[in-house]
């Protein structure tokens, strides 16, 4: 279900993208996609959200603790798994040493963004197709 997602956040989304050596980028809300930015083919994609999906159940079963984050270390790529509410963050990237950096500002992207994703997902009544302007008169 990629989406048109409005200005501030694809700006945001683009500063993020732009924050180190970063590949690609996917935005999930639950199982589904929001943003696909991954250089590679729409099923994949799809299929790599399934699989960070099922990769936090699985170590989440075992009790009351619930993953926040994954790192995976690649010879050539490295995948930054974050995790925030219903939303999935997945950040491709070629160094190593970026890891935390991209983490604290996948989280901050996360937490920021909040608001534009919920607009994304349930569009307002006076959202752009219902815009009106109300001009207010200077009194003489």
């Amino acid at each position: 279900m990629p989406a048109n997602i409005a200005p501030s956040l694809r700006s945001a989304l683009e500063r993020l993208r732009n924050g180190g050596a970063v590949n690609g980028i996917l935005l999930g809300w639950r199982r589904q996609i929001l943003i696909h930015a991954l250089p590679f083919e729409e099923f994949r994609a799809e299929k790599l959200l399934q699989a960070a999906h099922d990769m936090r159940d699985h170590f989440g079963s075992g009790g009351d603790r619930q993953a926040h984050t994954f790192w995976f270390g690649f010879e050539t790529c490295h995948a930054l798994v974050i995790y925030r509410g219903d939303c999935t963050l997945i950040i491709l990237h070629t160094r190593a040493e970026e890891g935390d950096f991209l983490r604290r500002a996948g989280q901050t992207f996360l937490e920021d963004s909040q608001l534009l994703i919920d607009e994304l997902l349930n569009p307002s009544a006076g959202s752009e197709d219902n815009q009106t302007t109300n001009l207010i008169g200077r009194m003489l």
